[in-house]
């Protein structure tokens, strides 16, 4: 796939004692573009975007952010480069209020003007979010604390927006307005790559797409290419 990136991935190899969970993945994610991960469970999707966000350390390869090594970097300064990871399960703070934990979102940017022009930002990205900010995020609905991970991120002002499995567990109805969001954050100028089960959603909010197996890139292109590729029809969008 010949684009240039905000992020390059390069050769990238993670392993968990003698588990090769990444084997020299090499993928680009474009500027404000969305960016889909899809494959079966075990394929290595979430262990590469807690490699790019630093949770996890690489034994080869590297993952180049604006031309810089992001290999190495404690966490904390990675998300200080505005790359900001929403890991799988939304971590909301459930005794806060929402407002609260949108608070808590901008605080790496603590001294950078951030305030009430970002909270504004957010509300009009997720208007439920403005009428529940008084509300304890661990009394929202499912759909609703996904919105609230997605917009306490999205406090960071993220350069690069790192989204596993947005959709997981939630009812059809929201994972179709989730999959309405992703979209539009391009719009804030915010590049996305995106983790998902769900293919076919997946497929159709990206631009581009690739495919992981055991840990290895078997398949990468525009993501409508893929949608109507019969191998992935057949592999991941039940057909054929």
């Amino acid at each position: 796939m010949a684009v240039s990136g905000l992020l390059e991935v390069d050769d990238l190899h993670v392993s968990y004692g003698r588990i090769r969970a990444v084997q020299g993945v090499s993928l680009t994610v474009p500027d404000a573009a969305v960016v889909a991960l899809i494959g079966a469970n075990g394929a290595g999707k979430s262990t590469l975007l807690r490699a790019i966000s630093g949770i996890v350390r690489p034994h080869r390869g590297a993952v180049r952010y604006l031309g810089e090594d992001l290999v190495g970097l404690p966490v904390h300064r990675i998300v200080r480069r505005r790359v900001i990871h929403v890991p799988e399960g939304r971590g909301m703070l459930a005794r806060m209020t929402v407002l609260e934990n949108l608070r808590l979102g901008g605080f790496a940017l603590k001294g950078a003007g951030h305030g009430k022009s970002d909270l504004e930002r957010v509300f009009a990205l997720f208007p439920v979010l403005r009428e529940r900010r008084g509300q304890l995020a661990g009394s929202l609905s499912g759909g609703e604390q996904q919105m609230l991970a997605i917009a306490r991120a999205m406090m960071a002002r993220p350069r690069l927006l790192m989204l596993d499995e947005p959709s997981l567990g939630l009812a059809p109805l929201l994972v179709r307005e989730i999959f309405r969001i992703i979209p539009g954050l391009t719009a804030e100028g915010t590049a996305v790559l995106l983790v998902e089960q769900n293919a076919r959603m997946a497929l159709q909010c990206a631009a581009y797409a690739y495919v992981l197996q055991t840990g290895r890139v078997v398949l990468s292109g525009r993501a409508a290419d893929l949608l109507a590729a019969p191998e992935v029809q057949r592999a991941y969008l039940g057909a054929g």
